[in-house]
């Protein structure tokens, strides 16, 4: 039997994988919508390591950007979440309960 991944799951938990990008995520949801240099400000990460992760975290499609001005503001994608969870979760549940 062909084991059934979805590649979109792959990079999904991937880039959830790392703890600091749990960190930022964790941050991001706290404030519903934050710029870069806001996240820089609560953690312990130099700019350009926020700015690497961020850019992981968008290709995985789990933050939603939205320009405003010159600032650029992350929110979480929840429905992303949701489907790779959901999905994943479904694919491995007991089907006869």
């Amino acid at each position: 039997m062909k084991p059934y991944c979805p590649k979109k799951w792959h990079i999904f938990f991937k880039a959830i994988h790392d703890n600091q990008r749990q960190m930022i995520l964790e941050i991001i949801r706290n404030h519903h919508e934050i710029h870069a240099n806001g996240i820089v400000e609560k953690v312990s990460l130099s700019q350009p390591t926020v700015s690497h992760h961020l850019k992981i975290l968008c290709d995985a499609n789990l933050l939603h950007v939205k320009k405003s001005g010159k600032e650029v503001l992350y929110s979480i994608n929840k429905e992303c979440i949701g489907e790779c969870c959901g999905g994943f979760m479904r694919k491995f549940m007991d089907k006869t309960s």
